[in-house]
C-alpha cells in the first residue's frame, strides 16, 4: 500500500470520476485507474462502482475513507515538519547551564528566539554549579554555559558578566552607594558562599593583596538565605549578581570593586565548533551571535590567553 494510491483513492471520491481526479492530480487517467485497482486488490474489497460516466464509493470504501484522509493529513504534517526542520525552524535545542544563568542571561535570549522560531523548543538541563563543557563536545547537549575557556574545539558567545555585589539591609550606610572597595570589608561580618564559590575565588587575590581575611559570619550555597540574612541586618551579603533573580534588584546593589583585581567574570555560551550542527541548533547559534557568518566564526577572543 502506497500513499500515492491512498491519495488517488481520496481524490476520485471527491471528484466522482477517474478522469476528473487525474486532471486535479495532473497525472494520466490510466495511472490513477491502475493505482486504485492495485489498492483494491491489496485490500480485497471494491472501493468504487460505476454510476453513469462516473463512479460512486462503495460501502467498504466509505468506511475506509476517514482513515485514508487521516493518514494523508498526517503525511502532509510530516512533510511540513521535515521542511521546517531542514530550514532550522522546528525541533529541539538542548542546553546545560547553571540555574542562576537562566533568569540573568538565558530567559531573555530564549524568549526572543521563541518569538521568531515558535516551533523550536529549548530544553534546559539546569544544575546548581557550572556544567562540564565536555557535554557539548560529546554531543550530550547542544550548548553549555561556562566561564571563559581556551579550546579550539569550541565556538562561543559572551552572554555578559557576573559581578560581585554587596547586599545590605535597607538602612545600612552602604545601601545608597554604587561601589564598595574590597578594603571596606575588613572587620565587617560577611555572608557569602563557600570557599569554592565563584565569589570567593574572585575575592581571594584581593584579600591577600590587602593583607586581611574575611570575617565570615555565614557561609551558604543558598543565595536566598544569604540575601534574607543580609536584609535582616546580620551582615553584608557578598555574592555574584547572576545569582540574584530580579533584574531590577541586581542593578540596585553596589558593586564590589578593587583597583588591581577584577570583581567580575564573563559568562559564555559554548557549542562544538567541529560537530555537524542540526538545523535548529544552527538557528539558535545564529540568533545568539546575530547572523550566519558570526555563528560560523564565533570564538573566544581570548583563545590565546590562559583559561579562567
Amino acid at each position: 500500500m502506497e500513499l500515492r494510491q491512498l491519495r488517488y483513492f481520496a481524490e476520485v471520491v471527491h471528484v466522482g470520476s477517474f478522469l476528473g481526479a487525474a486532471e486535479r492530480l495532473e497525472v494520466a487517467q490510466p495511472s490513477v485507474w491502475r493505482q486504485v485497482k492495485a489498492l483494491e486488490a491489496e485490500l480485497g474489497v471494491p472501493l468504487f462502482e460505476r454510476s453513469g460516466r462516473g463512479v460512486v464509493i462503495t460501502s467498504a470504501g466509505s468506511q475506509l475513507l476517514p482513515r485514508t484522509e487521516q493518514l494523508l493529513a498526517q503525511a502532509d504534517e510530516i512533510r511540513a515538519l521535515s521542511t521546517e526542520l531542514a530550514r532550522g525552524r522546528a525541533g529541539v535545542v538542548t542546553m546545560a547551564c547553571a540555574h542562576p544563568h537562566v533568569p540573568h542571561f538565558l530567559a531573555p535570549l530564549i524568549g526572543r528566539f521563541h518569538a521568531t522560531h515558535p516551533r523550536i523548543n529549548v530544553a534546559l538541563h539546569e544544575s546548581p554549579g557550572l556544567p562540564s563543557v565536555e557535554k557539548v563536545l560529546t554531543g550530550e547537549v547542544d550548548f553549555v554555559t561556562a566561564l571563559q575557556r581556551t579550546d579550539e574545539r569550541l565556538a562561543g558567545h559572551r552572554l555578559g558578566d557576573a559581578r560581585v555585589v554587596v547586599v545590605t539591609a535597607q538602612d545600612h550606610p552602604w545601601r545608597g552607594r554604587s561601589e564598595i572597595p574590597v578594603s571596606d570589608l575588613a572587620g565587617v561580618p560577611v555572608l557569602t558562599g563557600g570557599p569554592d564559590s565563584l565569589t570567593r575565588r574572585l575575592l581571594e587575590p584581593a584579600l591577600r593583596e590587602g593583607g586581611f581575611v574575611l570575617d565570615v559570619a555565614l557561609e551558604s550555597p543558598n543565595t536566598t538565605t544569604l540575601v534574607a540574612m543580609a536584609r535582616a541586618g546580620l551582615g553584608v551579603g557578598v555574592l555574584a549578581d547572576d545569582h540574584l533573580s530580579g533584574a531590577s534588584e541586581t542593578t540596585s546593589w553596589p558593586a564590589l570593586v578593587d583597583e588591581r583585581y577584577p570583581m567580575a567574570v564573563p559568562i559564555w555560551l559554548y557549542w562544538a565548533r567541529h560537530r555537524q550542527l542540526a538545523p535548529p541548533v544552527r538557528a539558535f547559534a545564529r540568533h545568539v551571535t546575530g547572523g550566519p557568518r558570526k555563528a560560523a566564526d564565533a570564538r573566544d577572543p581570548a583563545s590565546d590567553a590562559a583559561s579562567v
